[in-house]
């Protein structure tokens, strides 16, 4: 607990230590630290860390911070270590941009805890139809294995197939909104091996629609709201989030999301630290 919250202030204290005018280079490498907790019970958050390489050089004098690698439209390569007391995650994925503005990416992610282990491929194909905004259709494929309890095994395949829509609308006064919308439709087929009563199948299919929208007041800050429409329950929230630049290289990141349905105690806090050169 005590080495977590060290790590964390020793990142976080670079900003009272920053001598540094920091000027908006453009970029190809993306790299991050991050943590990530609840405030009802911090010190038992989960670390990750990440990269990514652009092809091209990245602007990120003019646009939001948190949105540049998004507008640069380039191609793209990168990926994810997580972590925590129970479950490990790593993941790669992939965008190749055409000189039409089509694209298309693929993903592989990995996840491993003590009674689950599940593995996910996926592709995507998208066109960017103007500067700032791209719509995109995607496939993927998961196969995860875990532990029922008593000698009992279960598998489930998963099928997921979504459309989306993302546009980053500039504004005259503040920086701009991001709005983003999508639609997943999944099938699973499960099954449970050396049950109680013996083995057990069992299929069903669901539909999500996610509606987000960010609203940049400046290139660093940005409030938000989220909501999502699924078979059981339509959960919603609000975020806000903050990007310091400290120096040309490393910024430092903070976000603050609450969740209003359902209602959970506390808000879920994200840190991290950034470098972009």
């Amino acid at each position: 607990m005590h080495k977590r919250l060290i790590g964390i202030a020793v990142v976080f204290g670079l900003l009272s230590t920053n001598t540094f005018a920091a000027t908006d280079k453009a970029y190809q490498h993306d790299a991050n630290i991050n943590y990530g907790a609840s405030s009802e019970a911090f010190s038992d958050g989960g670390w990750s860390a990440d990269y990514r390489y652009y092809s091209t050089p990245v602007s990120q004098d003019s646009a939001p911070y948190a949105l540049s690698g998004f507008l640069a439209q380039t191609s793209n390569f990168g990926g994810k270590y997580s972590f925590n007391d129970d479950i490990d995650s790593y993941g790669v994925n992939g965008e190749y941009v055409f000189a039409s503005k089509w694209f298309i990416g693929a993903n592989y992610f990995n996840l491993d805890s003590d009674f689950y282990d599940a593995n996910t491929y996926g592709i995507n194909l998208g066109y960017y139809f103007n500067a700032t905004s791209a719509v995109y259709a995607s496939y993927s494929s998961s196969d995860g294995d875990y532990d029922a309890g008593l000698s009992a095994k279960g598998n489930s395949d998963t099928d997921a197939f979504g459309i989306g829509i993302r546009s980053f609308i500039p504004l005259q006064s503040t920086a701009g909104i991001d709005l983003q919308a999508n639609v997943y439709y999944s099938q699973s087929d499960n099954t449970l091996a050396n049950g109680p009563n013996g083995q057990y199948n069992n299929s069903n299919n669901s539909t999500t629609v996610n509606l987000a929208a960010d609203w940049y007041i400046t290139r660093a800050w940005s409030i938000g709201a989220n909501y999502s429409i699924q078979d059981d329950e339509d959960p919603y929230g609000i975020n806000t989030a903050y990007h310091w630049r400290i120096t040309d290289l490393i910024s430092a990141r903070a976000g603050i999301a609450k969740s209003l349905e359902p209602d959970w105690d506390g808000v879920d806090i994200s840190l991290s630290l950034n470098g972009r050169f």
